[in-house]
């Protein structure tokens, strides 16, 4: 991809962040933030806005950061796992489900004595994980992404919750909770558009990177060899055939004898 899809990319899932984020809060701080627009109180409204939208920039970020490992990871787990590899990942996403419910249902649903409260975030992240999990695998029929893309949606999740889920203030956990989850889900998805949109772009330019440069040499190469192996194939077959035109003459020529 290239920088321009690469910058566009980045700053649009900033966007999306404090997009989320905004709305969010707005509704679930409206007696600390909201009514003050109602009121005619527009200066109130205004900071806790902004503050409402650099907070979006970090949730934002956190999903930027936990995507750009997810990229390293995968593939090192692939290489380290090979065919065990989605396996591991499944153990990872039921040990992250375990943690979920574990962290916020025993050390705060308890204390607390309101299951629901907390029970609800991590059947927010699992429903919605399958969900974007299916519709990354339809969208890439036989390429097997059904549990890299449920890995990131769950694993790579909770671990982005983690600093968010202690805290007993439950508008946290909202105005993050849903902003991580559809950054993450932005991400999954768009990333391929953006490659394929950038890749166009190039071809139409006529531009050409270094690496796209090594892969035409190497199918050049490939094509070379293939073609000398067939030279020397068909030479071969022709020797085999000369000989066997010559034995058989000289059986020929024996029999009369």
């Amino acid at each position: 991809m290239t920088s321009k899809y690469l910058v566009r990319f980045y700053f649009r899932t900033l966007l999306l962040g404090m997009v989320i984020t905004a709305i969010v809060s707005l509704f679930t701080e409206y007696q600390n933030v909201t009514r003050y627009l109602f009121q005619g109180n527009i200066g109130e409204f205004l900071a806790g806005l902004i503050w409402f939208l650099g907070y979006g920039l970090l949730i934002a970020t956190i999903s930027q950061v936990s995507f750009f490992i997810y990229l390293f990871v995968h593939p090192l787990g692939s290489g380290i796992f090979k065919k065990l590899w989605p396996y591991a990942q499944l153990l990872l996403v039921m040990y992250a489900i375990f943690d979920l419910f574990y962290v916020r249902f025993y050390r705060l649903g308890v204390e607390a004595g309101h299951v629901w409260n907390y029970i609800w975030i991590p059947i927010i992240v699992i429903v919605l994980g399958f969900i974007v999990a299916r519709w990354k695998a339809k969208e890439s029929p036989g390429s097997n992404l059904f549990i890299p893309a449920l890995f990131f949606m769950i694993f790579m999740t909770s671990i982005g919750l983690i600093p968010f889920l202690s805290v007993e203030d439950t508008s946290w956990i909202y105005r993050s909770i849903f902003t991580l989850i559809i950054c993450n889900a932005f991400q999954l998805i768009m990333l391929p558009k953006y490659i394929e949109a950038s890749e166009k772009e190039k071809a139409e330019r006529g531009r050409v990177t270094k690496a796209e440069l090594n892969e035409q040499k190497k199918i050049t190469r490939q094509q070379a060899e293939h073609q000398q192996q067939q030279k020397e194939k068909a030479q071969i077959d022709k020797r085999n055939s000369l000989k066997y035109k010559n034995k058989t003459r000289q059986n020929k020529r024996r029999d009369k004898d």
